[in-house]
């Protein structure tokens, strides 16, 4: 069997590249990044360490079908540290906290303290939790060749979260907040996600976390895309850097060629694509674009996509007293045409070498809707300066805000480094800047695409955007699925370096 080419060296392409050597085949990942990673991406400024991607990551916990994955990637196992916090993330409503606790007796009795009024809501909210931690990402099989056992397996073991999925699937964020009257929980049910997504997915993030599967790697991403990339190359894999790929010759359904933005071009005689969505089909064409994906881009009211503004200080002091992550409330402030009234802080502390001795770093997000997009794209394109001067405005009103409610910090917090939709866009080639797929929305399907694309005989897909709402995940598991899919194209899956699991 010839060379598989991998385009794309994020987590997907790395688990593609992983497997396909797991699997006795010869693959070479190319990466058109100066680094790997891809969306699982940090970086040095002024001695500090940013990290962009990783706050938890699903799969830590050795019940689940995904942590096996994981495990065979290199990330998760016998000496891989993880971070277990106490609690997920503390609100503090006009100086009213509470906090999601991984104990959820003690989640429910904080929550009862603050919220008497809201006793009824809270049991209802603390149960779906509780009974969401049974829900399981499909991570060994792709969808198509699940039988009718391995199905019937799943469902048996989700059959708790499954009423709660039915009672609120049709309930936004939003919507399901104003159930409650305190606001500070109403805060909780919102989260650090967009409000249009809907509810089930924060009973999802807190189930995972109370279960004991979203625990954070120590060392953040570099931990997950260094030790990934380690395995590959142990394997036998290859890494190209610095090749983009610009196009992929095909004649009569067969990719014959993909051509590199420095000239160069190579001959594969199957190609693993593991870029965002929208990369694919400018190397392609449109003409191959399927009916799933034409649906997703034409109906972005049901299929939206969302990014951040992220914002990066240096603490001229040790940030350990303060909360691992918080959402607070502020004076309003403007950001790309919307007012924001919180915000939202991610405190590095527990990460060792993030920040030189005695000093810390603390991340503020805000939430970017597909539309505001636009603002940043225009600005960028028509007046640099303008954007980095908005940039360094909306830097700054972070800052006071922070130090306000912060008031040990008061003169230590200095700018370093500040992320827009566009950023992602630039050096990720993220459609409208997202960093993960389309969300989720109420009432619309959860959609999971096959991998492959009707006409094309030799070219396969991987990435988060084959499967609702993406994220680290979805990205990992789809790499396993390409190469599965790969070899029952060939009828070879004998061959696929997990038997028992096939």
């Amino acid at each position: 069997m010839g060379k598989i080419v991998i385009i794309g060296g994020g987590v997907s392409g790395l688990a593609a590249g992983i497997y396909a050597q797991m699997s006795g085949l010869d693959s070479e990942i190319y990466e058109g990044h100066s680094v790997i990673g891809g969306q699982c991406t940090s970086w040095t400024r002024k001695g500090y360490h940013i990290d962009n991607c990783v706050h938890w990551m699903t799969g830590t916990s050795p019940k689940k079908e995904i942590y096996q994955v994981w495990k065979d990637v290199g990330v998760v196992g016998e000496g891989q540290k993880m971070i277990k916090y106490d609690y997920f993330l503390q609100v503090d409503i006009d100086g009213v906290k509470c906090h999601v606790w991984r104990d959820l007796n003690k989640l429910e009795s904080e929550l009862l303290a603050i919220a008497p009024e809201d006793e009824k809501e809270i049991k209802i909210l603390v149960k779906a939790i509780k009974n969401f931690q049974t829900i399981e990402l499909p991570a060994l099989k792709p969808k198509e060749q699940m039988g009718f056992l391995d199905n019937m397996k799943l469902l048996f073991k989700m059959f708790k979260a499954i009423p709660v999925a039915a009672k609120f699937q049709k309930f936004t964020l939003t919507e399901y907040a104003e159930r409650f009257k305190s606001p500070v929980i109403r805060r909780l049910v919102h989260n650090y996600v967009p409000d249009t997504y809907y509810a089930i997915s924060m009973f999802y993030m807190y189930a995972m976390f109370s279960a004991g599967n979203a625990d954070l790697p120590l060392g953040g991403s570099d931990n997950i895309t260094l030790k990934m990339r380690d395995r590959y190359l142990q394997l036998g894999g290859k890494i190209h850097t610095r090749k983009k790929a610009t196009s992929i010759d095909i004649d009569n359904g067969v990719c014959k060629k993909v051509n590199f933005e420095d000239g160069t071009s190579v001959e594969p005689e199957d190609i693993i694509c593991a870029v965002d969505a929208s990369v694919i089909f400018k190397l392609i064409g449109e003409k191959y674009m399927d009916q799933h994906f034409r649906y997703c881009y034409d109906n972005p009211s049901k299929f939206p996509v969302f990014s951040d503004f992220n914002a990066y200080y240096a603490v001229d002091c040790p940030t350990d007293q303060l909360p691992t992550m918080e959402i607070f409330n502020t004076r309003k402030f403007e950001v790309a045409g919307r007012n924001h009234h919180f915000i939202i802080m991610n405190n590095f502390a527990d990460q060792p070498g993030f920040a030189p001795e005695g000093k810390g770093i603390i991340e503020v997000l805000l939430v970017q809707y597909d539309y505001e997009y636009e603002y940043w794209e225009n600005l960028y394109n028509n007046d640099r300066e303008g954007y980095k001067a908005v940039k360094a405005r909306i830097a700054e009103d972070i800052m006071l805000r922070l130090e306000a409610h912060y008031p040990q910090l008061q003169g230590k917090i200095t700018v370093l480094e500040t992320v827009t939709p566009k950023s992602f866009n630039r050096y990720l080639g993220s459609y409208k800047g997202s960093y993960m797929g389309f969300i989720q929305t109420p009432n619309v399907k959860k959609e999971v695409h096959c991998g492959v694309l009707p006409g094309l005989d030799n070219f396969y897909l991987a990435g988060q955007w084959l499967q609702t709402p993406g994220g680290l995940p979805n990205a990992l598991v789809t790499g396993r699925f390409a190469v599965q899919r790969l070899l029952k194209r060939k009828n070879m899956l004998d061959k696929f370096c997990c038997k028992k699991n096939v």
